[in-house]
């Protein structure tokens, strides 16, 4: 009768194990699953997620308007709790995204002496010298007024 405990501690740590892999698997599937909300903040970004994949579009039609060497200003919302952070990460997608430019940030003060575009992401911009060239996806392009 000594092999009885023996054999139901088993099956009871099996079982343990089993339930504990099963909690995990669930865990990770339900972040997974939620993987596109919890990277919508710029720090969080990569290729492959929505909001790149919309930057990427903006500025390739961007592109096709922009001749390459120019300098170009970009401006995003901020984020209400990663206020500089995200627009410094969207600032540094875009300038990754248009190696063959200079993007300056719209935060940057030279961008108002240097930049001759100007992309508006998903951002309203009223400056007096910025002439509308093109609504593009999920951004605007502007040539700056000199």
């Amino acid at each position: 009768m000594p092999w009885i405990p023996r054999r139901l501690i088993l099956a009871l740590f099996l079982a343990w194990s089993a339930l504990a892999f099963l909690v995990e698997l669930s865990d990770t599937f339900t972040a997974f699953d939620r993987r596109e909300t919890e990277r919508a903040d710029p720090i969080r970004w990569r290729f492959g997620v929505k909001q790149v994949e919309v930057l990427e579009q903006c500025l390739a039609e961007a592109r096709q308007e922009i001749p390459p060497g120019s300098v170009v200003a970009f401006a995003s919302p901020p984020s209400a709790d990663t206020a500089a952070a995200a627009e410094f990460y969207r600032w540094r997608w875009a300038a990754y995204l248009l190696p063959e430019d200079d993007v300056l940030a719209i935060s940057d003060p030279k961008a108002g002496e240097l930049a001759r575009y100007l992309i508006a992401h998903r951002q309203p911009i009223d400056l007096p010298r910025a002439e509308k060239v093109r609504q593009l996806t999920g951004c605007v392009l502007y040539r700056i007024r000199r």
